[in-house]
C-alpha cells in the first residue's frame, strides 16, 4: 500500500458542511437493506479470500531488500549483495541505483521477463486475478522507476520470483515475491467477526484544514492533510475519526485500533475504506469491513499506522481478526 498524498478535498463542500460540526447528536442514519448489507459484506469476504489466494499477492512477499548505490548484485548465491532462493540462478543479474533511479541488468545466459504489475495497489475487496505474463518480454536491462501508469510498476520474473522497486523516503528497495511461497499452503482463509448492522454506522463528515502525523511500522512518521474528521455514536458515545490524506477514486482510507487490537485482532489497526460525504455530509463507517493490513502477512510490507486520535475506546467486534497460523 502507498502512503496517502499530501493534499485533501475540502473547497467547497467544506463551506457546505462547515456548519455540521455543530450538531447535538449522531445524523440521520443512511438506510440499507439487511439482506443486501449481508450479502456485500459477504461478497467483500470472499473478494478477500481469493485476492490472498492468488499469484503475486501479499502472501508472496519474502523480502524487502534496501539498496545500496551503485551496484546490487542479485542471485541465490550466497555472495550477492540481494540473495534469493536457492530455485534461482547463482547470479541473476545487477540492480544499478544512481539517487531514485533504479536499473536492471541480467546476467548472460539467465531468463528475466518484464511486465507490468498492479497488484499490491489493488484495493482490498476488489477480488484478483492470477496476472497473464504470457506476453511479457525477456529482457536484458530494464527501468524500474520507469512507472508504466499510476499504481502500477515494472515487474521483472524468474521463475516464481518476482521483484519491483518501491522508494520509501529518501531510500530505495526492492520487493521480492515468491508465487511458491509456503504462506500460501498455511494460509487457510481469514477469521472474522459475525456480520452485524450494529456495526454499520452513520457518521458526519466534519471539514477541517489539518495536517496528522501518520506513523508506519518502519518508525519513521508523514505529516499528511487532512480534510475531514468522521464524528459518530457507538453505545450513545460520541467518536471520531481522523480522515488522512485525500481521495482515491472517490474513497478515503481510514486506519483505525481499538481494544480489540493486540488481542482478537491486529496490534498495529486495521484498515477500513469509505466513501466521500453525501449531500447531507454523512458517511457510511462499516467496521464490518474493515481489513488486516499486509503487515499481518508479511513482515516485509511497509504500512501506515493509526493517528494517536485514531484509537477507539471501545471494542470493535466487526470485520477481520488476527490470522491465525
Amino acid at each position: 500500500m502507498t502512503p496517502w498524498p499530501a493534499e485533501g478535498r475540502v473547497g467547497a463542500l467544506a463551506v457546505a458542511l462547515a456548519f455540521a460540526g455543530c450538531a447535538d447528536g449522531p445524523p440521520d442514519p443512511i438506510p440499507m437493506d439487511a439482506e443486501a448489507h449481508r450479502a456485500a459484506v459477504q461478497a467483500f469476504a470472499d473478494a478477500r479470500v481469493a485476492e490472498l489466494s492468488a499469484p503475486d499477492s501479499w502472501l508472496s512477499l519474502i523480502g524487502l531488500h534496501w539498496l545500496s548505490e551503485g551496484e546490487n548484485t542479485v542471485g541465490s548465491a550466497s555472495d550477492n549483495d540481494i540473495v534469493l532462493p536457492a530455485k534461482a540462478e547463482p547470479r541473476v543479474g545487477t540492480v544499478v541505483v544512481e539517487g531514485t533511479d533504479v536499473r536492471w541488468r541480467t546476467a548472460p545466459g539467465v531468463t528475466v521477463t518484464q511486465g507490468v504489475d498492479s497488484t499490491l495497489n489493488l484495493e482490498a475487496g476488489s477480488g484478483a486475478f492470477p496476472p497473464d505474463v504470457s506476453g511479457d518480454p525477456a529482457v536484458m536491462e530494464a527501468d524500474l522507476t520507469n512507472s508504466p501508469g499510476e499504481g502500477k510498476f515494472v515487474v521483472l520474473r524468474h521463475g516464481d520470483l518476482n521483484w519491483i522497486a518501491i522508494e520509501r523516503g529518501d531510500r530505495m528497495a526492492l520487493r521480492l515475491r515468491d508465487n511458491g511461497s509456503a504462506a500460501y499452503a498455511a494460509f487457510q482463509g481469514i477469521d472474522r467477526y459475525p456480520t452485524s448492522e450494529a456495526w454499520r454506522v452513520t457518521a458526519r463528515w466534519v471539514p477541517r484544514d489539518k495536517t496528522v502525523a501518520v506513523p508506519n511500522v518502519l518508525g519513521t512518521v508523514a505529516e499528511v492533510a487532512s480534510p475531514a474528521a468522521l464524528e459518530f455514536w457507538l453505545d450513545g458515545r460520541r467518536m471520531t475519526l481522523d480522515v488522512p490524506g485525500s481521495e482515491e477514486h472517490g474513497r478515503y482510507m481510514l486506519v483505525f485500533a481499538d481494544s480489540t487490537s493486540g488481542r482478537e485482532t491486529y496490534g498495529g489497526g486495521r484498515y477500513l475504506w469509505i466513501d466521500g460525504p453525501d449531500a447531507e455530509g454523512r458517511v457510511v463507517v462499516d467496521f464490518n469491513l474493515a481489513y488486516d493490513p499486509p503487515c499481518v502477512w508479511t513482515e516485509y510490507a511497509t504500512c501506515p499506522l493509526p493517528t494517536k486520535d485514531n484509537r477507539l475506546p471501545v471494542a470493535v467486534t466487526a470485520g477481520e481478526k488476527i490470522w491465525a497460523h
